[in-house]
């Protein structure tokens, strides 16, 4: 299972301040902007760039609301008002939770009942989530209440809102939730900062800090979050974190698919792959979006020709091997699956997934399962599937570089071979990658526990899946990181003959982190630079 590295969330293991996590170097563009809830569609894209902003230290984003959210948050929890006066039995405001629905609760402590739930379901274990998913969680949250049914209070929102935009983040472990109910566990460490209490993640000084949160809230001069009837179970329910981690995977997935269509690029001009293989006709026969798309990509960094391809055209060569012919076709597939991705979790984003739900307009309280995280844990598990595969055919290239096809290479890329091992056991290291990538493709969606003693009998372990499909993705980042290191170092060998320019370009870039291998050296080092530089989104795919 993918687990945070102990830097994801500005600390040390210890618990002391850290450097910033080499995320907070990625490019996030300037959020002079707001980030604006209620009325629009949040899409995946805006929630993810605004999240990645927990991750640098010295950004800030605004949040503001649009049109008539305050109105309509206001209006339900009006209605909810006189629900409670009136002494209507409201499940979570004076009933029980869970298996004690029937239990009513007396009007003198509905108060305590909603810090109580925050209280006990903090029950969660494992590695601190990295800040960019607490925050997608926080937004998300932020975005539930805005739609107007959760009956939570003007004054609530703002507040919550805004130690959001003041970066103080609670500590949430990543493991404790089936995906249920809403995510309970991960949401009650959320919402228990607010509540001043356990610990939290603020800036501080231009680096992050683990601090109590009572000191964190003192610090920005505010009081802990007093909550009112509901406020505690609308906090901590909802499908948070498993929607933030499916749109985290789709968002890296897509850009590492953008990766590996330059890196198959990069392969094929240097093994002397047939251009024709993507050519546009041949795209549209075939008539998928994906392979439409991916086809294009391959040929806007492959050109027309190639000193490369106009050296092997003389050649007798008929047909390459699958994993470069298929390439439109296989990453094509994973682009579908990556579009279809991000219409389902717009729709998650946006959905209302807390229960009871408020329906001012009706004066009604309506029960459902909106909470329930089938949605983003089937994303998740389509999207794990998916870049195991993109990792599979990305070895597959690595393999054939090892022995070129048209044998105008040196076995395992390097001069002198037997002396000098050169990519074999870098290859090795991608073959072990895929293969973890694999076993963790089984769909965690297809399983279900029952909790709760069995009033919850049917689950979606979205979080498992989420979890799962990062970890996947960590894999492809370096499958492909190996690959982008075995085309340079083919390319290399090829000189004085050049690839197409548009490769030639990036082939400088990696010049610029990595030298070529003339002989043995420690490849780890070489990998993990690659690495980083994709989790920065360093290297430009068009």
């Amino acid at each position: 299972m993918y687990q945070p590295t102990s830097t994801s969330n500005g600390t040390t293991s210890n618990g002391n301040a850290a450097k910033e996590p080499s995320h907070a170097n990625l490019e996030l563009g300037h959020h002079d902007e707001p980030l604006v809830l209620g009325d629009e569609a949040l899409t995946p894209d805006t929630l993810w760039r605004f999240s990645l902003t927990a991750l640098n230290a010295r950004k800030r984003f605004r949040i503001d609301y649009s049109g008539q959210t305050l109105s309509r948050v206001r209006e339900a929890a009006e209605l909810l008002e006189k629900m409670v006066a009136a002494e209507e039995p409201v499940y979570g405001v004076n009933t029980g939770f869970g298996h004690f629905a029937n239990v009513a609760i007396a009007p003198e402590k509905i108060i305590a009942l909603q810090k109580n739930i925050v209280r006990s379901h903090c029950a969660g274990v494992g590695e601190p989530l990295p800040r960019d998913l607490v925050m997608a969680m926080c937004l998300i949250g932020l975005n539930t209440i805005c739609r107007g049914n959760s009956g939570v209070r003007v004054e609530t929102l703002r507040a919550v809102t805004h130690l959001v935009e003041s970066g103080i983040l609670g500590i949430v472990p990543c493991q404790g939730s089936v995906g249920a109910s809403g995510d309970l566990a991960p949401g009650a460490h959320v919402a228990l900062a607010f509540l001043g209490e356990g610990q939290c993640t603020m800036p501080i000084g231009g680096r992050f800090e683990r601090v109590e949160a009572r000191t964190a809230l003192a610090r920005l001069g505010v009081q802990p979050l007093e909550l009112g009837p509901k406020e505690g179970l609308s906090l901590i329910n909802g499908t948070h974190l498993s929607t933030a981690l499916a749109v985290k995977a789709w968002y890296e997935g897509t850009y590492l698919l953008k990766v590996a269509n330059l890196a198959a690029a990069m392969t094929l001009d240097a093994l002397g792959g047939d251009r024709m293989t993507c050519a546009a006709p041949t795209m549209q026969a075939h008539g998928h979006p994906g392979t439409i798309e991916c086809g294009a990509e391959l040929r806007y960094w492959l050109g027309d020709s190639s000193q490369l391809s106009a050296k092997h055209r003389a050649t007798h060569w008929i047909q390459d091997p699958y994993s470069l012919r298929c390439v439109p076709q296989v990453h094509g597939a994973v682009w579908d699956e990556l579009h279809t991705s991000a219409t389902v979790l717009e729709r998650e984003i946006n959905a209302v997934t807390d229960n009871p739900l408020l329906f001012p307009d009706e004066q009604m309280v309506r029960y459902c399962g909106n909470f329930h995280a089938i949605y983003p844990a089937r994303v998740s598990d389509r999207l794990a599937s998916a870049m195991a595969t993109l990792s599979n055919i990305s070895e597959r290239r690595i393999s054939q570089s090892m022995r070129a096809p048209r044998g105008h290479l040196p076995t395992f890329l390097v001069k002198d071979g037997g002396l000098n091992s050169g990519f074999m056991m870098a290859h090795v290291s991608a073959a072990a990658l895929v293969s973890e990538a694999k076993s963790l493709s089984f769909p965690a969606s297809v399983d279900s526990i029952p909790t709760n003693v069995t009033q919850e009998d049917h689950v979606s372990m979205g979080p498992v899946a989420g979890l799962k499909a990062l970890r996947v993705i960590d894999n492809l980042r370096r499958v492909l990181a190996i690959e982008l290191l075995t085309a340079s170092q083919a390319l290399y060998l090829t000189r004085p003959t050049l690839a197409a320019p548009r490769i030639e370009e990036t082939y400088a870039r990696i010049r610029q982190w990595v030298p070529p291998l003339d002989e043995d050296r420690v490849l780890t080092d070489d990998i993990e630079t690659i690495t980083e530089k994709l989790v920065g989104h360093k290297v430009p795919v068009q």
